[in-house]
């Protein structure tokens, strides 16, 4: 497969041209023509980002070619992956929107028409699949989400699996090395994860999950990288080394991490905060979920806590390294300095309320009143959302005192409290602490 035919209809809407949204320098639009029906009637001229149009018929529709051939830049690791029965595209590479598109108040069904042996991984809701001619017709619905927000599809001759949690469907899809693996572990790997999950507030956050799997070949360690997506629709995308067994897959904890970012909408400029969530959850739901000892939980993260003071300098704030984590790589005192104040913020509100309130508590309340709004939030907007939620101050407190800070949070009264204490290193637990009982909660095992 070296490119795409894109035939794109418009009969609620008059565009006076397609706009291409991508960031990327690279243009694999190679020609576009009005068409009526299946014939080109004319040619269109076009530009490095725009497609032109003039007045379009009701029946008329815009056709263009997009050609990958002889670049590989559209697919990453795809020196690692390479494969000719398969594709793993940028969203925006190939498609481009009608500039008068309002995501509040517009949809788009996209129909991919392949051959039968084909299948198609998109971040979008499948609403219908049919076989025509043997060609294999999907179509999945496009809607409120902004047309500038990316994510990737993959097309070609790979593994797919759907697994239903709750009300919720995650369509899994996992791509071909350069040899030939066996997939089905992974499927086990996944669907434990995805109970994990579940057992954060008891409710999967989000209706319709695209799961990319990418091997990648050998490397340090069985996940390399990840990523949650919430852009063109919610997505995580996991590359790997798939020549590990499964038991090491089962003991790592990049795919629960990125899972629990689906528990919060997207923030802007609070690095601190998503990345402290995910951070925090990555133990807690393992815990949860028997994948993890409660002790063996509580040491992952008093661990994670002390690689975040070691990599706490003494002359920039939170607020100024969360700013500037990618170009400092400043990573271990963003994650952990937020998993801290997630620590800290799930403590003070299960205290106020004799554990009736919690961590767990604020996501699926946030969960319910924003995840669908699909905007960007900015971090005064989501620390007041929080609060207003929680009916405390909480998590405001938490951001005026550790934000601005030099320091790393203090959470020597929160292991006093939930009866945490290290000897050599290595964490004790107190079953007799005043708030032994919100430790236990915090962690206690779920079916």
């Amino acid at each position: 497969m070296k490119g795409l035919s894109v035939n794109a209809c418009f009969p609620d809407l008059q565009p006076a041209k397609l706009i291409n949204h991508s960031d990327s320098k690279i243009n694999y639009l190679e020609h576009a023509y009005i068409t009526n029906g299946k014939h080109r009637k004319t040619r269109l001229k076009t530009r490095p980002k725009a497609i032109p149009l003039p007045t379009l018929t009701p029946s008329d529709c815009v056709n263009y070619d997009i050609n990958f051939n002889g670049d590989g830049n559209h697919s990453r690791f795809k020196k690692r992956v390479e494969n000719s029965n398969q594709l793993l595209l940028s969203i925006h590479s190939w498609l481009w929107f009608p500039d008068n598109f309002d995501h509040q108040k517009h949809a788009l069904d996209i129909t991919f028409n392949l051959p039968v042996d084909i299948n198609t991984s998109a971040p979008w809701p499948k609403i219908n699949q049919q076989i025509i001619n043997n060609r294999q017709l999907t179509t999945f619905h496009h809607s409120n989400r902004p047309a500038h927000w990316d994510g990737k599809i993959a097309l070609g001759q790979f593994k797919t699996a759907d697994i239903q949690k709750g009300s919720a469907l995650v369509n899994i899809a996992i791509l071909n090395a350069t040899q030939a693996f066996d997939a089905s572990p992974l499927i086990h790997w996944v669907d434990k994860n995805l109970d994990a999950l579940l057992l954060a507030y008891g409710e999967f956050p989000v209706s319709n999950l695209q799961l990319l799997i990418i091997p990648v070949g050998k490397d340090r360690e069985p996940v390399p990288w990840g990523e949650a997506v919430h852009a063109g629709g919610d997505a995580i995308h996991l590359y790997i080394d798939q020549t590990r067994p499964l038991a090491e897959f089962m003991n790592d904890w990049v795919l629960i991490h990125e899972l629990s970012h689906l528990l919060h909408p997207r923030f802007n400029n609070a690095t601190w905060l998503s990345e402290g969530i995910a951070s925090y959850y990555q133990n807690v739901l393992r815990s949860r979920s028997d994948l993890l000892s409660e002790q063996k939980a509580w040491q992952k993260l008093h661990e994670g806590f002390q690689r975040g003071i070691k990599g706490t300098p003494t002359d920039k704030t939170l607020a100024q390294v969360s700013a500037t984590m990618m170009r400092t790589r400043s990573f271990m005192r963003v994650y952990w300095s937020g998993a801290a104040i997630s620590l800290l913020a799930d403590y003070e509100l299960r205290k106020l309320s004799n554990n009736k309130q919690s961590l767990d508590t604020a996501m699926k309340s946030l969960s319910q009143c924003c995840l669908k709004m699909n905007k960007t939030w900015s971090r005064n907007e989501i620390i007041q959302k929080l609060d207003s939620l929680t009916h405390t101050q909480v998590f405001s407190r938490l951001s005026k005192q550790y934000l601005h800070s030099t320091k790393f949070p203090q959470l020597e009264a929160v292991y006093r409290g939930l009866g945490l204490s290290v000897h050599e290193k290595s964490i004790q637990i107190n079953s007799q602490a005043q708030y032994a009982f919100i430790r236990e909660a915090i962690m206690q095992k779920r079916r």
